[in-house]
Order: C-alpha cells, then sequence, then structure tokens
C-alpha cells in the first residue's frame, strides 16, 4: 500500500484546530487516507456531515479495549485523550492489513508543505521520533536542561509506526505503558504519552530520530530558525517548513483565540497571523453547518493549561 495513512483523536474541543489541521495535509498531499476518532458523538456528527472522501471516522467503540471504560472513569479529558493515541493506530493498523505504515499527527499541527519526504528519507525506520528539544532564549542552561529532563527529548504530536515486528512490538509496549498511567506529573518522570518515548531507542532496534527538517517545530524551539516566504513557501532557516505544532491556542466563546504558552505576540513569526485567520474562518464555516456546535475551551480547561503539554 503506497498511500500515506495518518490519523489523529480529536474531541469537540479541538475539532477546529483539527478541522485546519486536515484541510492543510489534504492540500500538500494528493490523496493521504486520514483516520479520524472522534471522541464525543459532537464531533463525530459534524464532521460525517461535511462529506470529506478521504477522511475515515472512528468510534471509540472500535478501538475493542476492555480497560477504555475505566480509565475515562479515572482521567481526565485531555489525558484520556493522550491514552488513545496508540490504541488508535493500532486499530488503524487492524482495519487494513496491506498498511505499511501510520503516522500519528496532533490535531494542532498545520501541514506547511508536503511530508512524504519524511518517509522517502527513511523508508526503513520502524518508529519515527520527532525532536522536542527546547529552544528558548530566556532559559538559562540550567533551567533548561532540567525542563528538558521533565519533558522529554521528544514531542508526541508526530509519530510514525512501521507495519513491521519491532514496529509492532514498541507500539504495544507504549500502548500498555499509556494505559497504565498517562498522567502529567513530570517531576515523578511522567508526562502523559510522551516521557514514555525517551525509551524507545533504548528497547527496541530501528527506532530512528526524524532527520528531515522542518518537522513539528513549535513554540519550545521556534526560537532557532528565522522565518521567511520564498517562491510561496514557507522556510525555517534554509529549509522548508513541513509542519508547524500550534500548541496551546484556545477558542474561547465570542471566537476570541489567545495562546497560552506564548507571552508575548511581539516576537511571534508570521505566520501565526495566517494560521489565526484560518482559524478563524473554520469556526465561521462550522457556525454555518452546525449552528448549535459548542467547541468552545472553558474556564476550566485553561486553569489546567500548566498540566496541558500539548
Amino acid at each position: 500500500m503506497n498511500e500515506l495513512v495518518f490519523c489523529t483523536v480529536i474531541s469537540r474541543f479541538r475539532l477546529y484546530q483539527a478541522i485546519a489541521m486536515l484541510c492543510s495535509l489534504q492540500e500538500v498531499l494528493k490523496d493521504p487516507v486520514l483516520y479520524v476518532l472522534c471522541v464525543d458523538e459532537e464531533t463525530h456528527r459534524l464532521i460525517s456531515r461535511m462529506g470529506w472522501q478521504r477522511i475515515r471516522l472512528l468510534h471509540l467503540c472500535e478501538l475493542r479495549h476492555e480497560a477504555l471504560a475505566q480509565v475515562r472513569k479515572n482521567r481526565r479529558m485531555n489525558e484520556y485523550c493522550w491514552t488513545l493515541k496508540p490504541l488508535l493506530i493500532e486499530a488503524v493498523f487492524s482495519r487494513d492489513p496491506k498498511i505499511d505504515r501510520v503516522t500519528y499527527v496532533d490535531a494542532d499541527l498545520f501541514f506547511f508543505s508536503d511530508p512524504s519526504v519524511i518517509f522517502q528519507s527513511q523508508p526503513d525506520c520502524s518508529v519515527l521520533l520527532s525532536r522536542g528539544d527546547i529552544v528558548i532564549p530566556s532559559l538559562a542552561p540550567e533551567n533548561k536542561a532540567r525542563l528538558q529532563s521533565l519533558l522529554g527529548r521528544y514531542n508526541s504530536g508526530f509519530i510514525s509506526f512501521k507495519r513491521d515486528e519491532t514496529g509492532l512490538d514498541c507500539l504495544r509496549w507504549w500502548k500498555n505503558r499509556c494505559l497504565e498511567s498517562c498522567v502529567s506529573k513530570p517531576e515523578a518522570g511522567l508526562f502523559g504519552d510522551q516521557k514514555y518515548l525517551d525509551d524507545m531507542p533504548a528497547r527496541f532496534p530501528n527506532v530512528c530520530e526524524i532527520r528531515t527538517p522542518g518537522v513539528n517545530i513549535g513554540h519550545w524551539n521556534r526560537a532557532q530558525y528565522q522565518y521567511s516566504i520564498v517562491d510561496g513557501k514557507v522556510y525555517a532557516g534554509a529549509n522548508q517548513l513541513i509542519c508547524y505544532h500550534f500548541s496551546g491556542f484556545r477558542v474561547l466563546r465570542g471566537n476570541r483565540i489567545i495562546m497560552i504558552h506564548e507571552q508575548s505576540a511581539a516576537d511571534l513569526p508570521f505566520f501565526y497571523g495566517i494560521y489565526i485567520h484560518i482559524l478563524q474562518n473554520v469556526i465561521h464555516n462550522i457556525s454555518r453547518i452546525d449552528p448549535g456546535f459548542d467547541g468552545y475551551s472553558d474556564a476550566q480547561d485553561l486553569e489546567r493549561k500548566e498540566s496541558d503539554k500539548k
């Protein structure tokens, strides 16, 4: 199967960003296959009404794991969604034995250019991890090293598994760890689904760091690049920006968009404004499709921002 297969988990509080992400991926790729796991009925109903041909919707019941009901009772929504990542990837593999590779992408990613080069560059890697190096000029070196240790070397917003023995073994191991615990307690060595990624290269062979530049850049390392547009393409330094992780965006009532990780708008890359404009268009279009849909973040969600790793 030569098609690129992606998947994501969406709740109604991340649907606006997810729509932007899915549209961006379909814009830069000719025929991606997109599996979407909706964790609530509102999200499933709305995406179903949009009539996308390349999107395959999944219900939670299709994950078929006996522990999920209990997990949902004991975890907050963000923790629950983190837990679902490896289970979704496993379910996608089970759906079609011809699928060779499945790539998970967070709902708050946005694609600026074709990600195919990532897989063409490292076709034999069983697992592909994206670095989450912290590059924040205002942080002292010792504080940066401590923060990196707490949050992990990799970011789980973009992770890819190949259907081979190592890839599937690693995926099962990650799934079991997430089912055991998916809380955000960095001081205890726990950071949702993400901190487990640090152990993968030592536990499993053929786990690779993505060599392609411009992948999964976010607020944690954007300061190391200068951004520009050349021939209509966005560049991070000398390389095309493939996907950016717009972590910490929240849509509040009144269509107000805030960024909980950004201290000042003065030094933000120019494409932040483009992304906000796209989100505003998505919100407007969704209100026309389903006027009763409520995807706004609430005050309780914002109070949890310090434990929200995405």
